[in-house]
């Protein structure tokens, strides 16, 4: 008797061990998609993610053993079958753009590096969605995931082989609806263009006499539309760049994401240069940015963790809460269109930002410096604008410096640059800098101005630190570095 119960008892611990090992098998497969994801944005509930791949078949590539044609091969075949997954396994794979097809899910291994192959000079590594040249159709239910939810395991996409200032864009995200792009991490090196790029499949339309690239201003409606990208970071973020930018994207879901240096987060619509397409055409609501979600986004030693801009487009129904810097020159920054002629600006409109957080620990210094450069310790990033917000106490400290040389230098030829060498670097200047406002209590009735909605001043969180500067500046804040008085010609441009 005691036999039989002794062999009952071990089949039923096998059973539940199976059952067991069966639920955790089950688990991670559930894992292994960002899965639904919904969120509300102003009064709409919205959808911004259903996973919908079909797994008609498995293609696994192991220990770096990939060529570019393979993958693309690959890719196509398991979208022609109906759907399926191609899975990386652990290793460094060196690959060119890899075009992404509708009903493809990429499930990349712990230990995974991939580096952009630069042969024929290329720079993308997978692009969802963008042919300028083909006008091919909408791409659907895509998602790139890493397998691990743990950071220290996400994948990474090394930029090492790029030389600061190169162009380089890990992700081409364009003419796709239902997309997904999760656990990665950027090893950037001050490259242009942003890590996520969120760009209209525009149709290229070649160059003018004058060697300008011309795009059809019909085609700037074939943009991203129902997205995520959460739980990745990029370190070495150019200035001018970001770990996240949409040029154009409805219904699109940013979260968990931090950057050290330049932006981690850049809601705004194309360049704003006088040969920006996007901005040239006739509607300011084609290709602009529209309900938005973003939740948890970080930035380090840099310029903002989300900053928006218009430029000539009219933006609508964002909302961000979760917003926090460290040693960065902000934390939110809201910037004004200035394009010309004024009535081309545009503007945000309901847009509601929420708990913001700002922390300072690096001392800023100042001394004589040698070759013709102020020395310092300033921890964060900016373009000409953030200088013109600099505080009185470091203003005059520059000013100083400036009046002991003979012949007086330019101004900013005494600020050490940014680490690409195009900007600068400066101190931390507030949690929030409100340039599309003129003052606390107005807008002020200049085109291209527009207020959004941010938490009170005793509501926006300054954590220890030793920062003691002010919790909003805005437009009006703005001086003339070697003076001191209002930058008239920038507050009213």
């Amino acid at each position: 008797m005691n036999y039989y119960f002794k062999n009952l008892r071990s089949t039923v611990m096998l059973l539940f061990l199976g059952v067991t090992l069966l639920c955790v098998n089950f688990s991670a497969k559930a894992q292994k998609t960002v899965g639904t994801v919904k969120a509300n944005v102003g009064t709409k509930n919205l959808t911004f993610f259903i996973n919908k791949v079909n797994v008609k078949a498995t293609k696994i590539f192991r220990n770096g053993v990939a060529t570019t044609s393979q993958v693309n091969n690959e890719i196509e075949r398991i979208s022609n079958l109906g759907g399926g997954v191609i899975k990386f396994f652990s290793g460094t794979y060196t690959l060119g753009q890899i075009n992404l097809k509708s009903n493809i899910r990429i499930e990349v291994s712990n230990n995974v590096k991939f580096i952009i192959d630069r042969s024929k000079g290329n720079s993308t590594l997978f692009n969802l969605g963008r042919n300028a040249n083909s006008m091919q159709g909408v791409i659907s239910n895509v998602e790139i995931i890493g397998a691990s939810d743990n950071p220290s395991s996400w994948f990474k996409i090394d930029l090492s082989n790029f030389k600061k200032l190169d162009t380089a864009t890990p992700f081409k995200v364009s003419f796709v609806k239902n997309f997904a792009i999760s656990r990665f991490v950027i090893l950037d090196n001050y490259t242009l263009n942003p890590s996520v790029f969120l760009v209209a499949d525009s149709k290229y339309l070649g160059r003018d006499a004058n060697g300008r690239a011309n795009y059809d201003l019909s085609t700037f409606n074939r943009i991203p539309v129902q997205g995520v990208v959460k739980n990745a970071k990029a370190t070495g973020i150019g200035t001018g760049y970001a770990l996240v930018q949409p040029f154009s994207g409805k219904r699109l879901y940013f979260e968990n994401l931090e950057g050290e240096q330049g932006i981690t987060v850049r809601l705004e619509p194309g360049s704003g240069k006088s040969n920006d397409d996007l901005n040239l055409t006739a509607s300011k609501k084609m290709g602009s940015i529209d309900d938005i979600f973003i939740k948890n986004v970080s930035n380090k030693l840099g310029f903002a963790a989300l900053f928006i801009k218009p430029h000539a487009k009219i933006c609508n129904n964002i909302y961000a809460t979760g917003l926090h810097a460290e040693n960065s020159l902000s934390t939110l920054y809201i910037a004004s269109a200035s394009l010309l002629p004024q009535s081309r600006r545009g503007k945000f409109t309901n847009t509601t930002f929420e708990n913001i957080s700002f922390k300072q620990t690096i001392a800023n210094k100042v001394s004589s410096g040698t070759n013709n450069l102020v020395a310092s310790n300033y921890p964060c990033d900016t373009g000409v604008e953030g200088l013109r917000l600099m505080t009185e106490k470091h203003r005059q400290k520059l000013v100083t410096v400036r009046n002991s040389r003979s012949p007086k230098p330019g101004v900013y030829s005494l600020i050490i640059k940014d680490a690409g060498g195009q900007r600068y670097k400066t101190h931390p200047i507030a949690p929030v800098i409100f340039t599309s406002k003129y003052a606390a209590n107005s807008v002020g009735n200049v085109p291209g101005r527009y207020n959004v909605k941010i938490p009170s001043l005793g509501n926006i969180k300054v954590q220890g630190g030793i920062f003691n500067g002010s919790k909003v500046v805005y437009r009006s804040d703005a001086k003339i570095i070697v003076s001191g008085a209002a930058d008239t010609d920038y507050i009213f441009e």
